[in-house]
């Protein structure tokens, strides 16, 4: 689905989440108006959409063109905080060099998503449970 084989999957990963991470840094460095920091990283409020769940819905957007609508409602968060986090992504891929690889088959509906892993032996029909 996305692509990339298991292992190549957790390199960019591991890219990504260093990118993120120094992107971050920088970033609040300078809003700290680069004063040293006074809370220890990492606190703070968890992610609704992992880095990893980011990349998936941005590699099947990019790879199938399903809607960015479909895939907030698989992921349960609203389109508009899926657009930014792709966006997000997408500039991290973009400086990781990493080159989104279009498929031939495009997916217009979750139905057709949902097909399309059936088919690849991702999931059984019986375990799609079919959006609200």
């Amino acid at each position: 689905m996305t692509g990339l084989t298991g292992p190549d999957w957790d390199a960019l990963i591991a890219t990504l989440l260093t990118l993120r991470d120094q992107q971050r840094e920088a970033h609040l460095d300078k809003r700290r108006d680069h004063r040293p920091r006074m809370a220890a990283p990492g606190t703070g409020r968890r992610p609704i959409l992992t880095l990893a769940d980011r990349l998936l819905g941005t590699l099947v957007h990019y790879r199938f063109g399903l809607p960015q609508v479909a895939i907030a409602a698989l992921f349960t968060v609203r389109p508009e905080t899926l657009n930014r986090r792709m966006r997000e992504t997408r500039q991290l891929l973009q400086q990781a060099g990493h080159t989104i690889q279009p498929s031939p088959r495009r997916l217009p509906t979750l139905g057709a998503l949902y097909d399309l892993a059936a088919v690849e032996g991702l999931i059984s029909p019986s375990t799609i449970e079919a959006p609200c």
